[in-house]
């Protein structure tokens, strides 16, 4: 009896990495050091992958655009490889490269100004996913124009949240929650025994507040939506996720989109793009990766895709 208590020992750690809050969770013996280990192993892809960082992979790629390919760690060699992947995937709608974009929008957020048009396609000429040239025999990487820039920001966490479940696995971890600012993979059970219960964030009430729950386990929950960073000016909604192929911030209807599936690291890239494509344009894109969807439309129409009909319960 005591073992079995023992074994379902929780441990729990919670820290600032990947521009956001994080809380890993592990439920085992071996819990403490999985936990600890995994910490470690965030920090270091925080490390390597930030755009903001002096040192890091992307801004010595950032600062080289047009000049000179750089040296890169594999682990961002391999983020940046998937992240083409799926911006040729997604025709353009998850594009690495949008960076150029999404500072002059930020920018815009901040002091709620619509940037000027000449400025967003002056950027926009930035935007090309192709002109990110990766070479496997050196581990390097090279923008071809200067001004060209990536951020990780859409996918990192879901390779972060990856890597800490495979050191899990190591560590003999069959039960986890891995939350890395709101990208949350499942393993196993939760601490009652039974299936985690997620809840979808209603996108426009404060954080906490849920349009209803999902049942799962061993996949991970991701989620794209324009309900944190937004500015209302004329009527008109100008929210963060800018489309790379028209410069303004997405408009298709949608306030939030849901992916679940099994790699985080797919998941991530993907709410990014179908909050960009026509729903129906989103199909093959999920069916790519083996995924369910959850979308929130701004009429407040929910629509789930036909492997969640019965597992998602309206709050």
């Amino acid at each position: 009896m005591l073992k079995k208590e023992f074994a379902r020992k929780k441990y729990e750690k919670t820290f600032f990495a990947l521009g956001t809050i994080n809380t890993i969770t592990a439920f085992g013996m071996k819990g403490e050091e999985a936990v600890n280990n995994a910490y470690e192993r965030v920090l270091e892809i925080d490390y390597r992958m930030s755009a903001f960082k002096e040192n890091s992979d992307i801004m010595k790629m950032n600062c080289s655009a047009g000049i000179q390919k750089q040296q890169i760690n594999a682990d961002t060699s391999e983020v940046l490889r998937k992240a083409l992947k799926f911006s040729k995937a997604s025709r353009g709608a998850f594009d690495i490269t949008v960076c150029p974009l999404t500072a002059l929008w930020k920018s815009g957020i901040k002091r709620n100004l619509i940037p000027d048009k000449e400025d967003i396609n002056k950027r926009l000429k930035l935007v090309n996913y192709e002109d990110l040239i990766l070479n496997d025999k050196d581990n390097s990487a090279y923008l071809k124009s200067k001004g060209q820039a990536v951020d990780l920001g859409g996918i990192a966490k879901g390779y972060a949240a990856d890597e800490v479940k495979g050191i899990f696995k190591k560590h003999g971890i069959k039960d986890a929650l891995i939350n890395l600012g709101g990208n949350i993979l499942t393993m196993g059970h939760n601490s009652s025994g039974s299936a985690w219960r997620i809840g979808i964030q209603d996108p426009l009430s404060s954080r906490g507040n849920y349009v209803g729950t999902v049942t799962v386990k061993d996949k991970t929950i991701v989620t794209s939506g324009s309900n944190e960073q937004f500015f209302i000016k004329d009527g008109v909604r100008y929210h963060h996720i800018i489309d790379p192929r028209t410069g303004y911030p997405a408009k298709n209807g949608l306030l939030s989109v849901t992916v679940i599936c099994e790699a985080s690291i797919d998941a991530d890239a993907v709410t990014t793009a179908l909050f960009i494509q026509d729903i129906n344009e989103a199909i093959p894109l999920l069916k790519s990766i083996r995924a369910e969807a959850i979308f929130i439309m701004e009429n407040k129409d929910i629509f789930v895709t036909e492997g969640l009909r019965h597992n998602f319960e309206r709050g």
